[in-house]
C-alpha cells in the first residue's frame, strides 16, 4: 500500500524529536532565565530614573516657593513637563486631554451641515457638426436629513450655455404609514428607468433619442408632488406604484394651472430570478398639455435583465434594457398624431472596470410619424476609480430623408463627495 512508504519516515522523525527533547528543554530554561534577568535590570533602571525625576520636581517646587519667578508661567511649564516625563517613565501615559470631547462636539455640529458633492462632466465631440470641447455640466449637490421624518436635496447645475439652473430641489417624507413616501418640489420624474437619472449618470453619454424627442433634450424634470407606495408582494419580489402631479415648465408638458396638471403614473415590479440574476418590468404613463394648450400623452413599457455572479461581481456583469414608448399628441390643427419610439442596449463587463456596450435607437417624430430617425451607439466605458470615469462613444444617426450623421465623443466625468455618479 502507498501508506507503507511514508510511515517509516514519520516514526524516524518521532524518534529524533524524543531524543532531542532534553537538550531543547535545557536550552529553553536558559533563555527564560536570561530574559528574566534583562527585565529585572530594566525595572531597576526605570525606578532610578523615576526617583531622580521626582527629586528634581521637589527641588523646583521648593525653589518656586522661596524665590518668586520673574515669569511664573516658565516654572509651571517646567513642572508640567517634568511631571509628564515622570508619567511616561512610569508607564502611566499622558493625561487624557480634552481634545476628544472637542472633536466629538465638532462631529456633532458637522451632522447639521448638508452632505456636499461636486460633479464635472466634459465632452470632446468630433464629427459632421464640427469639433468642439464642451463643458456640458458642473453640478453642486447638497443633501441633508432635516429631522427623523424628512430629508432634502438640492442640485445646482452650472452650464456655459444655460448658466445656473436648479435641476432638483425637494423634500422627501419617507417611512410614512403603509409603505408610503411623499416628495414635493422640483424633481426628475419617474417615467421609465433612465429619465430619472442625471446626464452624467447615464449608461451612455446622452439620453436615448426617444426620450429627447418626446420629452426634452435633458429628459423630464418638473415641479409638483410625487407619492410612491411599496406594495405587498403578490406576484413579484418587490412592487412599487408611483403617482405624480406637476405644474411644470417642460417644453413637452406644461400644466399651466391646477385645472390641467400633468399627471404621471408608474408601476414597477422586480424579480430575483437567482442569486446572480434579476428581472425588472415597468409600465409608465404621462398626460398633460403641450405648447399651445394641445393635449399630449405618452405611454411606455420597459424591461431590464441583469446578470452578475456574486463570486465574480468585479469581473463579470451583463445588462440588457429595452423601453418602448407611444406618443399621442395633437398637432396645431387639433388632429391627434400617434408615434412610436424606443431603444435597446446591451452592456457587458469585459474585465475589471472596463465595460463595452451598444445601443439601438428608433423614433418617429411626434407630430410627423412618417419621419423616422434611427441610430447605433457603440461605446466603451472605463472606471479609473469610483471618482473618475472615462468613455469613448461613436454615434451613427440616420435622419429622415436618408441624411447620416456620424460623431465620435470622448467623455470624462469626475466627482467628489458622498454621492458620486449617482444613478438612483
Amino acid at each position: 500500500m502507498r501508506t507503507v512508504k511514508w510511515m517509516p519516515g514519520i516514526a524516524a522523525g518521532a524518534i529524533v524529536l524524543l531524543a532531542s527533547s532534553p537538550a531543547s528543554a535545557a536550552a529553553a530554561d536558559e533563555a527564560v532565565e536570561q530574559l528574566r534577568g534583562e527585565l529585572e535590570a530594566m525595572r531597576t533602571r526605570y525606578e532610578a530614573r523615576i526617583e531622580a525625576l521626582e527629586r528634581r520636581v521637589r527641588e523646583l517646587e521648593d525653589a518656586a516657593s522661596v524665590v518668586p519667578s520673574a515669569d511664573p508661567g516658565v516654572a509651571a511649564s517646567d513642572l508640567e513637563a517634568l511631571r509628564e516625563a515622570a508619567r511616561e517613565a512610569a508607564g502611566a501615559g499622558a493625561v487624557p486631554s480634552e481634545r476628544p470631547a472637542v472633536e466629538g462636539a465638532r462631529v456633532g455640529l458637522n451632522r447639521l451641515n448638508p452632505e456636499i458633492s461636486f460633479t464635472g462632466d466634459v465632452l470632446a465631440v468630433g464629427g459632421g457638426g464640427g469639433e468642439d470641447f464642451e463643458g456640458r455640466e458642473f453640478e453642486l449637490d447638497l443633501q441633508s436629513a432635516l429631522d427623523p421624518f424628512s430629508r432634502t436635496r438640492w442640485t445646482l447645475a452650472f452650464s456655459p450655455d444655460e448658466g445656473v439652473e436648479i435641476e432638483e430641489g425637494w423634500i422627501l417624507y419617507s417611512g410614512l404609514p403603509g409603505g408610503l413616501a411623499l416628495k414635493a418640489g422640483k424633481f426628475r420624474q419617474r417615467f421609465g428607468p433612465l429619465n430619472q437619472q442625471h446626464s452624467h449618470a447615464l449608461p451612455q453619454s446622452d439620453y436615448p433619442l426617444v426620450l429627447s424627442s418626446y420629452f426634452d433634450a435633458e429628459g423630464l424634470a418638473q415641479t409638483g408632488v410625487s407619492l410612491s407606495w411599496l406594495l405587498p408582494r403578490p406576484w413579484a419580489s418587490a412592487n412599487e406604484v408611483v403617482l405624480e402631479a406637476t405644474d411644470g415648465e417642460s417644453a413637452a408638458f406644461g400644466g399651466g394651472d391646477f385645472e390641467r396638471l400633468v399627471v404621471l403614473g408608474r408601476l414597477k415590479s422586480y424579480w430575483d430570478l437567482s442569486p446572480a440574476t434579476y428581472f425588472e418590468w415597468g409600465l409608465s404613463g404621462i398626460s398633460g398639455r403641450a405648447g399651445g394648450g394641445l393635449d399630449s400623452e405618452v405611454l411606455g413599457s420597459d424591461v431590464t435583465l441583469h446578470w452578475q455572479p456574486p463570486a465574480r461581481s468585479k469581473y463579470r456583469e451583463v445588462t440588457w434594457r429595452t423601453e418602448v414608448l407611444r406618443s399621442r399628441r395633437d398637432d396645431p390643427a387639433g388632429v391627434a398624431r400617434q408615434a412610436w419610439g424606443g431603444y435597446s442596449y446591451l452592456e457587458g463587463l469585459l474585465r475589471r472596470n472596463l465595460y463595452a456596450g451598444v445601443r439601438y435607437d428608433r423614433v418617429e417624430d411626434p407630430l410627423e410619424p412618417e419621419r423616422v430617425t434611427t441610430g447605433w451607439v457603440p461605446y466603451l466605458t472605463w472606471w479609473q476609480s469610483e471618482y473618475v470615469r472615462l468613455r469613448a462613444l461613436y454615434r451613427a444617426i440616420e435622419e429622415p430623408g436618408g441624411e447620416r450623421q456620424n460623431e465620435l465623443t470622448f467623455q470624462i466625468t469626475w466627482a467628489a463627495g458622498p454621492h458620486k455618479h449617482e444613478a438612483y
